[in-house]
C-alpha cells in the first residue's frame, strides 16, 4: 500500500497572488541597500589585522598562498582591484549589496509560517540587525549571511523536493558557504541531524527504521557534495593548496589549541556560554522563549505544521554556531584578562534572524489556531521557559557589564553593559513581555514585534553609528599610509619599511597597498637605531615621534608621522654564509664555536658567546648584516657583537630579522664574538624537554665593507 503523503502545504507555503509584498520587499531592499552604503563609504578601515589580511589574499597575492580557506570570497572580492584607490569603497557596496540579497531568501523562509506582509516585514527588520555592522569591512560576514539565508530556504523549501536532490543542494550550499568562511564545516553536522528529521516530514506515516534510514542516507549524501564543491572547487581557484579543510591559519591554531585539555577549557566556556545566554536574553527574549516552546511541544511537530521544521533548523543551527563562539573564546581565554570575556557573536549573528521569524510566528494568524487548551504540564513547561528567561534578564542587569562585548566581536551586545534610560527601558520592556507570554503568548509576541525590537533594533543602532562616526577621522597611521602611497613608485613599495606600534603597521600597509614590506614594531616615542635598517630598504615610513638616526632628513614629516627616503649603502660584499650549512675550509666561516646541531633554517646558539672564525681578516671599515632572532627572555635584550676592541650593542625581536651592524677594527681580526645577554633552556620555561641553553637564532650572514667616507 503506497504509504499517504503530508498535505502540499505541510511541505511548500502557497505564493500569495497580491504583487504588493515583493513589491515592498523590493522597495525596503532598496532603501536599506541605500542607507548601508551611504553609512559607509568614505569610512576609513576599522579591524586590524583582519581586514589587513583580507585585502592582501584577495587583491595582492595568488589564491595559493591564502592563510584562511575563503577561495570563493578572495576571488568575488579581489574584482575590487578594478576600482584602483577606491577599492574599499567598491568592496563596501558589495557587502551590502550581499547583505540585503538575503532578504528574499529570508522572507520565503518566513513565508512558510507567516502571512505575505508579516514574513516581509520580518525580512526587512532581519536586514536592520547590529550584523549590518560587518558591510564596513574588508571581511566576509556579509557574503556568508546572504549564504547562510540561501542555505535555510533550500533546508526548509526542499522537504518538498526528492530527497536526494534536497540533499545535493543543501550540502552544495554549505561547501560554498565553506569557500567563503570555513566556519560553515561547523554547521555540518547540525544539517546531517537536520535532514535526518526532515525524512520524517516527508513520510510521516513511515516506520521510524524507515525514514531514519533514509534520513541518514540524506545526510551522508549532503556530506559527500559538501565536501565535493569544497574540495573542488578550492583545487580550481587554488590548486594543490586547495585540498585542506581548514587551510594553514587555522590548522595551526587548531593544533596549538589542541595542546590544552577539555577540562581546562570548562569554566571560560561556562563564562563564555552565561555572556551570551544573558546578551541574546536582554534582546531576543521573546523570541528564544518562542523557539524553545516550539521545540517542546508535541503539536508544533504534527506533520503539516512547517513550524515544527523551522524551529528544530534554527535550534541546530544557532546551537552549533554558538557552542563554536563559545569554545573559540574559551580556547583564547589564557592569552590575556580579558579575552574569557569577550563576547564573539558574529560566529552566529547569521543564523539570529531564523530566530525572529520563528518569534513573530507567535504573532501570525496561525498563531490563533495554537492556542490550545493549556493542559498542567504545558502551562509548567511554558512557565518554566520563562523563568529561565528572566532568571537571565535579572542576571544580565547585574552580570553583563563584566564582560568585555567589542563593538567589532559583536554589535548586539556593546550597549548593553550601559544603564542609560533606553537600556534600561529594554530590560524592563523584556520582563513585561515575559510575564505577558505566559497567558497571552499572541499579543506578546506582537508586543515584542512593536515595542522590544524596534527598541533593541534603536539601542543598537546607536552604538554602531557612534562607532562608524570615529571611522571617518583618519588615523595617524591612516594618514601615514595615504601620504605614503602618494610619495612612494608602486615599484620601489616592496622596499619600504614601515615603523610603528602593533596594529598601526597594518593599517599603514593596508594604504600602501603591498604584500611585501618591511615591519618594524616600536612603541611610540622609541628611537630608530640605524642597524634595525635593512640592506634593502629605500623608503621608511615612522608612524609616530620616532627620534631617526643621525644625518637622516624626512621626505615628508608632520606631527604624526615621517617619511625618509633611504640612501644607497655604500658598501661592497665580501662574502656570504648561511646557517644551515657547517662552516669548513673554503667556505666564509671556517669554524664556529658556540652553537648547536645544524637545523632546516639554521642554528641556534648554545652557551653565552658565539664565537664565528673565518679564512681571512675582515675589512677595517666592517659591516655584518645578520639576520637572526631572539630566544625566550633575550627578547629585546642587548646583544653585543665585538671585533677585536670594537663591539656594538643590537636588539632582535623573537622572528629572524636583518641587522646592519657597523664595526671599526684595525683590519686583522679573523674572529666575530655574539655575546648573548640571558641564554635560556626550553626546559625551565616549562615548554618544552629541550635543555639546550638557547639564546639567539642565526640564519643568515653577509660581511661587507664600507667604502672610505669622501
Amino acid at each position: 500500500m503506497k504509504p499517504s503523503s503530508p498535505p502540499e502545504h505541510a511541505l511548500a507555503r502557497p505564493r500569495a497572488r497580491s504583487r504588493v509584498p515583493a513589491l515592498l520587499l523590493g522597495a525596503g531592499m532598496a532603501l536599506i541597500g541605500w542607507y548601508l552604503i551611504q553609512r559607509t563609504l568614505g569610512l576609513y578601515p576599522g579591524i586590524f589585522m583582519d581586514e589587513w589580511y583580507y585585502s592582501k589574499m584577495a587583491r595582492l597575492t595568488p589564491l595559493s598562498e591564502a592563510a584562511v580557506p575563503s577561495y570563493l570570497y578572495l576571488l568575488v572580492f579581489g574584482a575590487s582591484s578594478g576600482c584602483g584607490p577606491g577599492f574599499l569603497d567598491c568592496v563596501r557596496i558589495g557587502n551590502a549589496l550581499f547583505h540585503v540579497g538575503a532578504a528574499p531568501f529570508l522572507y520565503l523562509v518566513a513565508r512558510r509560517v507567516l502571512p505575505a506582509p508579516l514574513a516581509c516585514t520580518v525580512a526587512l527588520l532581519a536586514l536592520l540587525l547590529p550584523l549590518n555592522l560587518y558591510t564596513s569591512y574588508f571581511m566576509p560576514e556579509s557574503m556568508y549571511f546572504f549564504g547562510f539565508a540561501l542555505l535555510a530556504w533550500v533546508a526548509l523549501a526542499g522537504v518538498a523536493w526528492r530527497a536526494w536532490v534536497h540533499a545535493l543542494l543543501a550540502g552544495a550550499v554549505l561547501g560554498l558557504m565553506s569557500l567563503v568562511k570555513v566556519h560553515a564545516v561547523f554547521l555540518l553536522p547540525a544539517l546531517c541531524v537536520y535532514l535526518v528529521l526532515a525524512s520524517r516530514a516527508r513520510d510521516p506515516q513511515a516506520a521510524a527504521g524507515a525514514w531514519i534510514g533514509r534520513g541518514l542516507g540524506a545526510a551522508a549524501l549532503a556530506a559527500l557534495a559538501a565536501a565535493a564543491v569544497k574540495l573542488l572547487l578550492g583545487w580550481l581557484l587554488a590548486g594543490e593548496a586547495g585540498l585542506t579543510l581548514f587551510g594553514a591559519f587555522y590548522s595551526a591554531g587548531a593544533s596549538s589549541a589542541s595542546q590544552h585539555g577539555i577540562l581546562s577549557r570548562l569554566l571560560p566556556a561556562s563564562v563564555s556560554a552565561r555572556g551570551h545566554a544573558m546578551g541574546l536574553a536582554v534582546l531576543l527574549a521573546l523570541p528564544l522563549a518562542a523557539l524553545l516552546h516550539a521545540l517542546v511541544r508535541p503539536v508544533t511537530h504534527r506533520a503539516g505544521n512547517p513550524l515544527g521544521l523551522l524551529a528544530v533548523f534554527t535550534a541546530l543551527m544557532l546551537g552549533s554556531a554558538l557552542g563554536l563562539a563559545v569554545m573559540y573564546t574559551a580556547s583564547i581565554a589564557s592569552d590575556g584578562p580579558l579575552e574569557g570575556f569577550r563576547l564573539h557573536s558574529r560566529y552566529y549573528s547569521f543564523a539570529l534572524p531564523l530566530l525572529l521569524i520563528v518569534g513573530a510566528a507567535a504573532a501570525g494568524r496561525e498563531a490563533r489556531e495554537a492556542q490550545d487548551q493549556a493542559t498542567r504540564p504545558a502551562f509548567l513547561a511554558q512557565a518554566l521557559i520563562a523563568l529561565v528567561l528572566a532568571g537571565l534578564l535579572a542576571l544580565a542587569w547585574t552580570r553583563l557589564p563584566g564582560f568585555d562585548p567589542r563593538i567589532t566581536d559583536g554589535p548586539e551586545f556593546t550597549a548593553l553593559v550601559k544603564r542609560d534610560h533606553p537600556v534600561i527601558a529594554l530590560f524592563a520592556l523584556q520582563a513585561l513581555l515575559l510575564a505577558l507570554w505566559l497567558g497571552y503568548r499572541r499579543a506578546a509576541a506582537w508586543g515584542y514585534l512593536l515595542l522590544a525590537l524596534p527598541l533593541a533594533l534603536y539601542v543598537t543602532d546607536v552604538e554602531v553609528r557612534t562607532y562608524l562616526g570615529h571611522l571617518r577621522t583618519a588615523p595617524p597611521a591612516d594618514r601615514a599610509g595615504i601620504a605614503a602611497r602618494a610619495r612612494i613608485p608602486p615599484a620601489e613599495r616592496s622596499a619600504t619599511m614601515i615603523v610603528a606600534n602593533g596594529a598601526d603597521l597594518f593599517r599603514t600597509q593596508f594604504h600602501l597597498d603591498h604584500a611585501d614590506m618591511i615591519l618594524l614594531d616600536l612603541p611610540d616615542g622609541a628611537p630608530i637605531e640605524a642597524y634595525r635598517l635593512p640592506t634593502a630598504a629605500r623608503w621608511l615610513v615612522a608612524v609616530g615621534r620616532h627620534p631617526l638616526p643621525t644625518g637622516m632628513v624626512p621626505a615628508l614629516a608632520d606631527d604624526a608621522f615621517t617619511i625618509v627616503k633611504l640612501p644607497r649603502p655604500a658598501r661592497s660584499l665580501v662574502g656570504e654564509f648561511v646557517f644551515n650549512v657547517a662552516p669548513g675550509p673554503g667556505r666564509l666561516v671556517e669554524q664556529a664555536d658556540g652553537l648547536s646541531n645544524v637545523e632546516g633554517w639554521g642554528r641556534w646558539s648554545e652557551g653565552r658567546l658565539v664565537r664565528l672564525h673565518f679564512a681571512r681578516p675582515l675589512p677595517a671599515r666592517l659591516t655584518v648584516v645578520l639576520t637572526a632572532g631572539a630566544f625566550g627572555p633575550n627578547t629585546g635584550l642587548p646583544f653585543i657583537l665585538r671585533a677585536g676592541q670594537a663591539e656594538t650593542p643590537f636588539r632582535l625581536a623573537w622572528e629572524a630579522r636583518e641587522v646592519v651592524l657597523d664595526l671599526d677594527t684595525d683590519g686583522r681580526q679573523q674572529t666575530l664574538v655574539i655575546e648573548v645577554p640571558q641564554p635560556q633552556r626550553p626546559s625551565e620555561l616549562g615548554n618544552s624537554t629541550d635543555t639546550r641553553l638557547l639564546g639567539i637564532s642565526l640564519t643568515r650572514l653577509r660581511i661587507e665593507a664600507r667604502k672610505p667616507a669622501d
